[in-house]
């Protein structure tokens, strides 16, 4: 019977009958294999041929072999067999293939650390290979998923997920007649827009740099200088008080690039992955609305 919902598939029994007697270049080795007659598994046959409108096998006194169209029906139907049994199998005995998710230091500590705890209570089955980074590529390797900042859209297979906003900082009550400003190495740029400020006349202030934004953040939260803030990634600190606008609570606030997420085109094949992708768009549209 064909499926309503999916009405271009053929019925799973037919798939299954055609690998079989393509193994055995048999219908009565593949109807033994599958406790059928011989003759219900030609029918099967000839229903799958009728569909698809090609025929698959050639017919001869010995037996039968794959068509030219046969032996390219039979690569994409075994291997999505073998594909679905693995599938079912892990969900059955719970063995999900982990997810590989790379992204940048800032975002895996800062961020997505604080709502991965819900995701996997709620899901335990599903297990999570992070990989924290300096930098993301816009072509990343080895990952199933990739979240990283970029300045312009990355392009193919990347999705935005909320724009960025950046807006200088410090502890709540600093003040240094010669301020430390830091400064992320991976996002050196970030205090280009205040350039015009005065604290950054000669001997007015003084650069500190680092590879870690968690290292700035505390640096600043200690009350030892200050960062250009990324609101996404501070806004609990800002909520909180802890950290203010600096040098003036009317300091201009700037919109810069965004946080972008991959899926690598292993995704459509890996369910863990795919769940993991949902959960995470509708979380960044629920906040970001």
């Amino acid at each position: 019977m064909r499926s309503q919902r999916f009405p271009n598939l053929p019925p799973l029994d037919s798939l299954i009958a055609f690998e079989s007697a393509a193994e055995h270049e048999s219908f009565a080795r593949a109807g033994e294999e599958l406790f059928l007659t011989a003759s219900a598994i030609a029918y099967q046959i000839k229903k799958l041929e009728s569909t698809l409108g090609e025929s698959l096998f050639a017919r001869h006194g010995k037996g039968v072999s794959l068509t030219p169209k046969g032996q390219e029906f039979l690569l994409l139907v075994r291997e999505s067999l073998i594909g679905l049994e693995s599938h079912v199998d892990r969900i059955r005995h719970g063995r999900l293939s982990p997810l590989k998710l790379a992204t940048q230091h800032a975002f895996a500590q800062l961020w997505l650390q604080k709502r991965l705890g819900a995701y996997q209570h709620n899901f335990p089955e599903h297990d999570l290979e992070i990989t924290a980074v300096s930098s993301i590529s816009g072509n990343p390797k080895d990952t199933d998923i990739a979240i990283g900042y970029f300045h312009h859209d990355p392009g193919n297979h990347w999705k935005c997920l909320w724009k960025e906003t950046l807006l200088p900082v410090a502890s709540n009550g600093y003040q240094s007649d010669i301020p430390a400003l830091y400064q992320d190495m991976n996002w050196h740029d970030d205090w280009r827009f205040w350039q015009d400020e005065k604290v950054f006349k000669k001997g007015m202030a003084k650069m500190r740099r680092s590879s870690l934004y968690a290292l700035i953040l505390q640096s600043v939260l200690d009350g030892h200088g200050v960062m250009v803030g990324r609101v996404s990634l501070i806004q609990e600190y800002l909520k909180r008080g802890e950290l203010v606008p600096w040098p003036t609570s009317d300091i201009q606030a700037i919109e810069s690039g965004g946080y972008y997420l991959y899926q690598s085109p292993s995704c459509e094949d890996h369910l863990v992955a795919k769940h993991f992708c949902q959960w995470l768009i509708a979380l960044c549209s629920d906040e970001v609305n």
